[in-house]
């Protein structure tokens, strides 16, 4: 099966109030599985703001058909402390759209467009996440794979050659 035509579009300051709108949904989805005793609020969410002013910060619209799909945040935080060029901070991609290889095309054009050493981390509490980044990994072709568990997540390492 071919990857759908999947595009990503950096997120304009303009549009910042449109991502937080789409964000706000996923981080709600996303604690329901993380955290369901709701311990943490969701939308205390302090790096949002940061992604149009830190430059190894990068918010991006995921886009098929000329539709807005999903964003995918990427920033340089290392979750296994080891070092990172860049990781995938935040990803999403609509429910309509899962399982349509919309993600795996995403992924892939995240990890094309900055070459090098990433992570990313997945909580064992979300099975779909977790079995998605090992394909999504392969698809781009990454090397170096190796998979940091703690406590309750794991970290994908990858490099991903220019």
């Amino acid at each position: 099966m071919s990857t759908p035509a999947v595009r990503l579009d950096p997120v304009a300051l303009a549009d910042k109030p449109a991502l937080w709108t789409v964000m706000a949904e996923y981080l709600i989805e996303h604690a329901r599985k993380v955290d369901p005793a709701g311990v943490h609020d969701p939308l205390a969410y302090e790096y949002f703001d940061l992604y149009w002013s830190e430059p190894e910060r990068r918010p991006y619209w995921i886009e098929r058909e000329g539709a807005r799909v999903g964003f995918v945040l990427v920033n340089a935080w290392s979750p296994s402390g080891l070092g990172v060029d860049h990781a995938v901070a935040e990803f999403c991609v609509a429910a309509p759209w899962r399982r349509h290889r919309v993600g795996v095309g995403a992924a892939r054009l995240a990890f094309a467009a900055h070459p090098g050493q990433w992570e990313l981390q997945v909580y064992l509490a979300n099975p779909e996440g977790a079995a998605f980044w090992p394909r999504a990994i392969a698809a781009a072709g990454a090397g170096a794979c190796s998979v940091i568990e703690r406590d309750d997540r794991l970290i994908h390492r990858f490099v991903i050659a220019a």
